[in-house]
This record gives C-alpha cells, sequence and structure tokens, in this order.
C-alpha cells in the first residue's frame, strides 16, 4: 500500500496551490505509507513544474523507493497495490511473483520479486497499454513518459485502490490517494473512473485521452479479463458438483494469492474483518487451511460501537454472530489441528471517541458525502486500526477465553467485499428476482458489481490505509470474478420450498460442505447496523441514509 500524489502547474507564481493543505495531504499520505517518503520535482520547457510525491508502506522485499525513478529513461512511476500474476502475452513475467505452497520453506512467506520494479520494467518494454491488458491485482499508479511528456493513471479494472483526480484549474493537473482537506477546494475533486486507462499530453494541458476496458475482445482498447453477467438460470449439462467444486478451487487459490504475497519476517500476523457473517467466515476458513501448518497468527477484527441511540453496549449483533462463527470455525475439520494460532479481538469504540474521529473520517470518504457512507467508513475505519482486546483464543487445538489488551501488528486486512454484488447478498436482489425472475436479477447484480469503484472501493481504500493498512479483496479477484460472473444464476438465489429467497446459494453449499451450518444460515446485516455506527447522534433516527453531512 502506497500514497500517491501528483501535481503538474504550468505558471508556478500564479498556482491555486496552497501550502498548508498541500502539507495536509502529504501527512495523510504518511499514514497510508509510513515506511518511507520521498519527492521528485521537475520542471519541463513549455510544460511547467511536475511534482511527484510518494509513501510507501512496504509489503516485498526488497523495500522499494517511491517515486521510481528508472536510471536510463528518467522515467517516473507511482504503484500502489499489489501485482499477483501476469497473463496473456506477458505471462513469462508472472513466473516466481508468488511462491506456491510446495515452494514455501517452513514458516516462510513470500512472493519472488518486487512487483513495483516488474511494472516499471514492463511499461518501458511494452507500453502502458500492453502492460496493463496483462496485469492481474489491485492497483492505481501514475506514471511518466518523459520522451513523449505524457502521463499515464488508473485504477485497476475494477477499481480497488483509491484514486482521485483534480482538472478544473486552467493550468494545473493533480492526482492523489486522498483528497484535499480543504472543503471549498476538494470539491473539485473527483474519483478516477475504474474501467478505464487514462493519458495526458502535458504539452496540451487540455487534451486528455481515455482508454476504457470493454467485454469486446476485438477492439483496440482494453479487454476485461471477464465477460458480462449470465441470464442462463440452470446448467443442464454439469451437476451441482461441478460448481462446488470450481467454487472452492478458484476462491482458495484467490485467498492464497492475497496471503502469500508478503516476505518480510517481521510480518507474522494477518488479519480478517471479521463480523461472523458467512462471507467472511468462508474466507476466513481458507485464510485457516492456507496457514494451516505454518507457525503466524491471524487476527480475527470485530468493531462495536457504543451508541446512544439504540443502546445495549458493545453486544452488537456482529459481535454476538462473531463469537459464534470464531467457536465454530475452531471446531470444523479443517481448522481444528491448525498450527498457526487464531485471536478474537473485539474492538470496542466509545462514543466520544466515534465523535473524536468525526471530522476525520468525513474528510478522508470524500468526495461519499452521505450519512450511510459515513456509518459504514466509521466501521471500517476503526476495525482496519485493530486496537482492542483478545477475548478469545484457538491455539494448540484449544479454545480459551482472554482479557488482553492488543493491537494487531498485521499490514494485511482480508475483505469480503464483493460477495454480495457476485452472489445476490442483497435484498433488493431478491426484490428483482421476486419482480422479473432471473432476467431482472442479472441486471441488478449488473449494477451493482459496475458500481462497485464508485460506491465501495474508492472509501473503504481511503479510510482503511490510514493505518498503515493493506485490504485485500478475494472475492475481486479477476479469475473469481469470471467464474463467478459465468455461473448460473440458480447459484445466486434459489427459491425453497415456502417460497422464501436464499441468496448466496452457493458460498452456503460451500460452508455446509466444510462445517460451517449455523454460518450457512446466516443471512445478510449490512456493518453498520451490525456494528451499530448507523445513526449515533440522540434523535438522528429519522435522518435518511442518503442525506449529506456536508
Amino acid at each position: 500500500m502506497c500514497g500517491i500524489f501528483f501535481r503538474v502547474v504550468r505558471d508556478v507564481e500564479d498556482s491555486t496551490c496552497d501550502k498548508v493543505q498541500l502539507q495536509r495531504i502529504r501527512d495523510a499520505l504518511r499514514c497510508r505509507g509510513p515506511d518511507c517518503a520521498n519527492t521528485i520535482t521537475i520542471e519541463l520547457n513549455n510544460v511547467g513544474k511536475l511534482t511527484f510525491f510518494s509513501t510507501v508502506l512496504s509489503m516485498r522485499d526488497p523495500l522499494t523507493v517511491q517515486p521510481l525513478q528508472s536510471v536510463d529513461t528518467t522515467n517516473i512511476l507511482q504503484f500502489n497495490g499489489e501485482i499477483y500474476d501476469v497473463a496473456g502475452d506477458l505471462k513469462e513475467y508472472g513466473n516466481n511473483l508468488l511462491l506456491d505452497e510446495a515452494e514455501l520453506d517452513n514458516d516462510q512467506i513470500g512472493p519472488g520479486r518486487n512487483d513495483t520494479s516488474l511494472v516499471m520494467h514492463l511499461f518501458e518494454r511494452f507500453g502502458v497499454q500492453m502492460t496493463i491488458q496483462c496485469l492481474r491485482g489491485e492497483y492505481a499508479f501514475v506514471y511518466f513518459d518523459r520522451a513523449n511528456q505524457t502521463v499515464w493513471w488508473a485504477r485497476d479494472c475494477i477499481g480497488r485502490r483509491s484514486l482521485l483526480v483534480n482538472s478544473s484549474v486552467p493550468g494545473e493537473f493533480s492526482l492523489s490517494s486522498v483528497p484535499s482537506f480543504d472543503h471549498e477546494k476538494r470539491k473539485n475533486w473527483v474519483e478516477v473512473k475504474g474501467g478505464s486507462l487514462f493519458k495526458l499530453d502535458l504539452s496540451q494541458m487540455n487534451l486528455e485521452t481515455e482508454i476504457p476496458w470493454t467485454v469486446d475482445e476485438n477492439t483496440s482498447n482494453l479487454t476485461y479479463p471477464y465477460s458480462t453477467i449470465s441470464h442462463t438460470a440452470f446448467d443442464e449439462y454439469k451437476p451441482e458438483q461441478f460448481y462446488l467444486s470450481e467454487f472452492e478451487s478458484i476462491l482458495r487459490e484467490a485467498v492464497q494469492r492475497r496471503v502469500l504475497a508478503i516476505t518480510h519476517a517481521a510480518h507474522s500476523n494477518y488479519a480478517i474483518l471479521f463480523s461472523g457473517g458467512i462471507d467472511c467466515t468462508v474466507l476466513a476458513y481458507h485464510l485457516i487451511t492456507i496457514l494451516h501448518d505454518h507457525s503466524l497468527t491471524i487476527d480475527f477484527l470485530n468493531v462495536a460501537f457504543e451508541n446512544p441511540r439504540t443502546g445495549g453496549g458493545y453486544n452488537t449483533p456482529d459481535r454476538l454472530l462473531g463469537r459464534r462463527s470464531f467457536e465454530e470455525l475452531s471446531k470444523a475439520p479443517g481448522c481444528v489441528n491448525a498450527k498457526c494460532k487464531l485471536n478474537f479481538v473485539e474492538i470496542n469504540i466509545p462514543f466520544h471517541e466515534a465523535q473524536e474521529y468525526k471530522a476525520q473520517v468525513i474528510d478522508l470518504m470524500y468526495p461519499k458525502q452521505s450519512v450511510m457512507d459515513y456509518s459504514i467508513a466509521l466501521a471500517f475505519f476503526f476495525a482496519a486500526r485493530g486496537v482492542g482486546h483478545i477475548t478469545l483464543s484457538f491455539e494448540s487445538g484449544q479454545l480459551s477465553q482472554k482479557a488482553e489488551e492488543y493491537s494487531t501488528p498485521s499490514r494485511i486486512l482480508i475483505s469480503g467485499l464483493g460477495a454480495d454484488e457476485l452472489y445476490a447478498g442483497y435484498s433488493r436482489h431478491s426484490a428483482g428476482f421476486r419482480r422479473g425472475g432471473y432476467d431482472t436479477l442479472a441486471e441488478e447484480l449488473a449494477l451493482d458489481f459496475g458500481r462497485l469503484h464508485e460506491r465501495n472501493l474508492g472509501r473503504d481504500d481511503r479510510v482503511g490505509a490510514n493505518w498503515g493498512k493493506e485490504l485485500r479483496y478475494p472475492f475481486l479477484d479477476e479469475d473469481f470474478v469470471k467464474f463467478s460472473l459465468e455461473c448460473p444464476l440458480s447459484y445466486k438465489i434459489r427459491a425453497d420450498f415456502e417460497s422464501e429467497f436464499i441468496g448466496k446459494y452457493l458460498i452456503r453449499l460451500f460452508a455446509r460442505k466444510v462445517g460451517l451450518y449455523r454460518a450457512a444460515e446466516e443471512s445478510k446485516r449490512a456493518i453498520q447496523f451490525g456494528a451499530r455506527s448507523a445513526k449515533m447522534d440522540i434523535g438522528s433516527g429519522k435522518i435518511k441514509g442518503t442525506d449529506t453531512f456536508l
């Protein structure tokens, strides 16, 4: 995880740059990348002054200082994210990018090379567009091609990392992982659209090119590594066992890629955002079985808020469910003899502490401004911080109760985001199915998946990364997305004999297969209600989630 800030100013003396605001942005970027901070400044004739400021949260050896500048060409790369594989025409460059389980030496976890340096090499040798077509991972970047005096930038095709752009002032152009913290100036900052690659000709500051991702392979644009959602309801030729087996193996590989992409020996902890719901419990199962024979620690981060409006203390729905699912995992056949240690970490947030950080959370989640976005962002903000108490621990086959203050050292946060959008986890999906059958369901799912970059991912990245953490999304792995979009709709929603609709059908099948029977029966509960971070002020019950703060 890294922090990116880039600005080009044609007339430095007339620049609207505010030094105080720039410093606040840099401070916020240092929170994202505490291991390294560096600036490169260039002045180009007929262009102006270019400033590249980067911070680094080092996840792979060796620590690569950013902005990364090539020796021969003086091109500059700012890269935020992880590359898990290289496919297509450049697939040979994916060799040894990550180690396979069979290659691990005892407890050693890690990839074979640094991905930022790899991306720079591929950009210079094959060009940006061809390289982006072949990369698989979660990233955002800014790349300066000095010879052609162009700047390229993008989020990955799903949009899993934050990147904002401001081109509102003539003669100025800015990109950043976080927005301006000035309430007036930040109105011109918008999220870079996921699903497009952008290029700016610096000699003509108003000449911006957008290269979109598309499902059409016969195009000069970029081609998605997956197709549009299938409208097929049932598969008459392949049995249920086929889809269950594919689901299991592809999701396991997706989790494995996100677990093994770390090298530092000091990083012996992993963490998962854990509400106890079926999505995160299934991911936790894979996490435990992948790390089964390694002396590592997995922290289960469960957040609860003191909500004066609802009362009830910290025994929130997600707290009760989280404990129950944690205990069920400890008894599951694939987990019971695990060598790794499991910690259930209760993160209790008093009302006064939530209020103390309210302004910061609102700033970080911008350009999202709604009450609902704040409720969700608040929960992610404190869950990602990972400061609480270990109350349950599972080690050497024994489940024990504790009361130990704790702060997770893990820099990796596994998130279950994407399962609802791919497998019909929201009530509106059931409503769409009831209204128009599987065709309407497919339309609703396509809409939700297509706007993840705008509705969820940028916001979650900005608030979670504030603590020097990196969110990783196994359900949004490109291979898993491809399988899920092609999967018949009956494995997403199915009607039972009582005419009730069962969403996330295939995920529930898998949970039952591995012994997670109670988790398999859990219904969807939004994090803001499960953790009680929604509408915490007395008298706020009538406020709508779509209302804005600003």
